[in-house]
């Protein structure tokens, strides 16, 4: 798990492969509209909500993505564990890319405007969550592919 500030997300690039292209697609947006973008080595969603309490819901892993979380505006919070830490509830999804797991959700971190987060395969997250108070956000959720072998 990487935890930084947006400015910094470039220094990465050897970790999140096709980051570069990624923020490159970002800054061609006009306006950041919900929805689903392509380039070259992945692609990213615009989300928009509001966060759900921590108490509710399961953690999610992936396997072939890397998961990149900008927050835009507004802030969320943010549990995680590594997966040899959480037990599975439902199965490894190969279409969605997707595992949801559960366990302890005392590992949080608040990430606000101006950061980002990076979720690589090992990491059990569970974003769009908040521990008090419900909070607002923008982020790009970033899929970039993982090819652990190669780090």
């Amino acid at each position: 798990m990487i935890v930084d500030r947006t400015e910094n997300i470039l220094f990465y690039e050897k970790l999140l492969p096709n980051i570069a292209a990624g923020m490159e697609k970002v800054k061609e947006l006009k306006t950041l509209e919900v929805g689903r973008y392509e380039f070259d080595g992945g692609y990213f969603m615009i989300q928009k909500g509001e966060t759900k309490p921590m108490d509710e819901g399961t953690y999610e892993a992936h396997r072939n993505y890397i998961d990149v979380q900008i927050i835009v505006e507004g802030s969320e919070e943010m549990a995680w564990r590594p997966l040899c830490e959480l037990t599975s509830v439902i199965p490894y999804n190969p279409e969605k890319d997707a595992e949801r797991l559960d366990g302890p959700k005392d590992h949080v971190l608040w990430i606000s405007e101006g950061m980002f987060y990076a979720a690589f395969p090992e990491d059990g997250h569970k974003p769009v969550s908040h521990t008090k108070k419900q909070q607002n956000f923008t982020k790009i959720v970033m899929k970039l592919p993982a090819d652990i072998h190669n780090m």
